[in-house]
């Protein structure tokens, strides 16, 4: 539920197609050998084609690099986007200049919990949300209600 209105939240800020490329990158990275090319053209089409639903902004030399690396799928071939899409949440988020690649999978999660998690905690959505999850103990049925609540006792003097 929490994550499902992360990415509300993301929509609304025109950050959610950024995080969705990531991970659809990721999938690309780690997922299975067989659909490669399956999933590069569907990368493409989602995200880096002209008129793409959702659409990510990425340099022209990046996209000539990838648009040429597509002819080929492999794995890797979304990397020189990802990277760039990384950067362009990175200095959203920090202001700061990059990392290698094999840090940004454990750097992705600081870079939302400093940019766009704060955000998420203060808006609105995050405050209904709680609202509707925070249960007062005092409404809460007890499973067996014959059985007493224990009492704590105190130390004696």
């Amino acid at each position: 539920v929490g994550r499902a209105q992360l990415l509300d939240f993301l929509k609304k800020e025109f950050s959610a197609e950024n995080l969705s490329f990531w991970e659809a990158c990721e999938e690309l990275r780690y997922g299975e050998q067989s659909r490669i090319p399956e999933i590069v053209d569907s990368i493409y089409q989602q995200f880096l084609a002209p008129g793409a639903t959702r659409w990510v902004n990425i340099d022209s030399k990046t996209m000539e690099r990838t648009l040429e690396g597509i002819k080929t799928p492999h794995r890797y071939v979304m990397d020189d986007a990802q990277m760039h899409i990384y950067m362009l949440m990175k200095k959203v988020g920090e202001g700061r200049a990059g990392q290698g690649r094999a840090q940004l999978g454990r750097s992705l999660m600081p870079l939302l919990a400093q940019d766009s998690y704060p955000r998420f905690l203060k808006s609105e959505l995050y405050r209904n949300l709680l609202a509707e999850a925070v249960i007062p103990p005092e409404t809460k049925k007890r499973v067996f209600p014959f059985m007493r609540k224990q009492r704590h006792s105190s130390p004696s003097p």
